[in-house]
């Protein structure tokens, strides 16, 4: 196993970590907690819990402890012997003890006496003794020695250093120790700004942390696509280059806020254009950076979904969701917030790419989907008929290379007069064909996973029949339906900052070193290869 941690990831703790958790506590402690006992803590509705994970989503530590109304409690802090000397319980310490401060609550502890690397974390960071448990611990019949911490502004923690890859500090080799969370620092009362550059809109929003968006800018690079008829990568970085400052100002003078009154800031961090993600990354850790302040990666797939509950808080899980870009078309279950499972996607090419082409093939204007969506609402949707692949497929899996092929027949063998003549009939059949393939897989999924809620998302959804036709069927089957507004369906940062409000966190500044992924699958939250630097 590497002794090199990379990045590492900070979040609430999940019921699927506690195999993990046990085994550490096992390895960390001569008088471990059961998993039983880890189990009750991990429900307990005072409790403060994190863990922290590196790049590949393994559990390397965590932090139990009570948020009791008068002072909290650090109850047990522990690292995986291999990930020990890295620092890592001094991120879970100094996000635990930033959350008490905005808490205005004092700090108490637990720690043997002989446990001099503990000791000396703890004193780093501002506890000071203030008595003695007699006969404590129950292994060895030890006194304990009682540590207090008293609020403190978060600046006063000495800053973290830098060790090459990793930071190195001193580390507690046993230790109590205590925290509670539901998510990030300082949960209810979080500001962040979000960031996204995946595709070809440059956006950034500001989003607080109970999910209300007080600002969210996006601009448009249709204008300099329009030419090639699709987005140009090179064309489209330098367009980030030259508006992500605006759009970032504006988004904070549209939320009445500056960098001062931010809390974190969040970022897209894959998948997507390589070279348009890393503008987005770049600008996210140079604001993060330069206010010591922690930086939240999000996964383009993660934001859209977030979109359902951001334009829907109420909606309950479990939801199966239907996410439909140019370059995605995808089937997702999400237990929660932060659990998702991959069901179905295309084979071939995406819905919004056979939207796209097909409004080429029709020689409609750009971007195509938003133009064959209109001509369509004019024309007869019987008047052709388009083949509906993998209708009978027991996957949820889609295939449009199809459609788009017989849409090209169906043109080729036509004159340019009748091409005309019969443009909205074509366009409303060709629609009919792709919408009819994901509605019916979505209501057929729903279904069988036993869904509450059934959502669409990406930039397909703002398709106005599949808008209707999901909202009619899915609430005629029985299910919750969420379709977002508009300005969510599209690439937005107000999406990303929702995602970002539920998932994990890198603590100041170990994010330096973070890089961009173009493939980063569902489910993940930060490229591997920015821990294999």
């Amino acid at each position: 196993m590497s002794m090199d941690t990379g990045l590492i990831l900070l979040r609430r703790m999940r019921p699927a970590d506690l195999p993990e958790v046990a085994a550490i506590e096992s390895t960390s402690f001569s008088d471990p907690w059961s998993p039983g006992m880890l189990a009750e803590e991990l429900a307990e509705p005072l409790a403060w819990k994190m863990v922290a994970e590196d790049a590949s989503g393994r559990v390397v530590g965590y932090l139990f402890g009570r948020m009791y109304p008068e002072v909290w409690h650090l109850m047990d802090l522990a690292v995986a012997p291999s990930f020990r000397g890295r620092g890592i319980a001094r991120l879970l310490l100094e996000e635990f003890l930033a959350a008490a401060q905005e808490a205005d609550r004092a700090v108490l502890l637990e720690v043997r006496p002989a446990n001099s690397a503990a000791l000396r974390l703890y004193a780093a960071a501002g506890f000071e003794q203030v008595g003695v448990r007699r006969g404590y611990y129950r292994d060895t019949g030890e006194d304990a020695l009682v540590l207090k911490r008293q609020p403190v502004a978060r600046e006063s923690l000495p800053p973290v250093p830098r060790a090459g890859r990793g930071v190195s500090r001193a580390e507690p080799e046993a230790s109590s120790g205590s925290w509670s969370q539901d998510g990030a620092p300082g949960s209810g009362k979080r500001l962040l700004l979000a960031i996204e550059t995946s595709c070809d809109d440059t956006a950034a929003a500001v989003v607080t942390g109970d999910g209300q968006v007080l600002a969210s800018i996006s601009h448009s690079q249709d204008s300099i696509h329009e030419r090639y008829g699709g987005v140009v990568p090179e064309a489209a970085s330098r367009a980030h280059v030259e508006r992500m400052s605006a759009v970032v100002a504006e988004a904070l003078r549209a939320a009445q806020r500056d960098f001062d009154d931010l809390s974190g800031v969040a970022v897209t961090v894959g998948p997507g254009l390589i070279g348009a993600l890393l503008v987005g990354v770049q600008t996210a850790k140079t604001i993060a950076w330069s206010r010591r302040l922690p930086l939240y990666p999000v996964n383009h797939l993660h934001g859209h979904l977030a979109a359902v509950w951001l334009a829907d808080p109420a909606a309950p899980f479990p939801m199966v969701i239907l996410v439909a870009s140019g370059g995605h078309t995808l089937l997702v279950r999400a237990d929660d917030k932060t659990s998702f499972h991959l069901l179905g996607q295309t084979l071939d090419d995406a819905a919004g790419e056979a939207f796209d082409k097909g409004a080429r093939l029709l020689g409609l204007g750009y971007p195509g989907g938003r133009e064959l969506d209109l001509l369509a609402e004019e024309g007869d949707a019987g008047a052709f008929s388009f083949p509906v692949a993998l209708r009978h497929s027991r996957k949820p899996d889609f295939s449009f290379s199809g459609v788009k092929t017989a849409l090209y027949y169906l043109l080729r063998d036509m004159s340019a007069e009748e091409r005309a003549r019969r443009a909205a009939d074509v366009a409303a059949s060709y629609r009919e064909a792709i919408v009819r393939a994901l509605v019916e897989k979505s209501l057929h999924t729903a279904r069988k996973e036993r869904a509450r809620t059934l959502a669409v998302a990406g930039g397909v959804a703002a398709n106005s029949l599949l808008r209707r036709r999901l909202r009619e069927q899915g609430e005629a089957a029985g299910f919750h339906v969420v379709v977002p507004p508009l300005a969510y369906c599209t690439d937005n940062a107000a999406m990303i900052g929702a995602a970002a409000l539920a998932g994990p966190f890198l603590p100041y500044p170990t994010y330096l070193e973070l890089d961009a992924s173009a493939s980063l699958p569902l489910g993940r939250w930060l490229p591997v290869e920015s821990s294999q630097a």
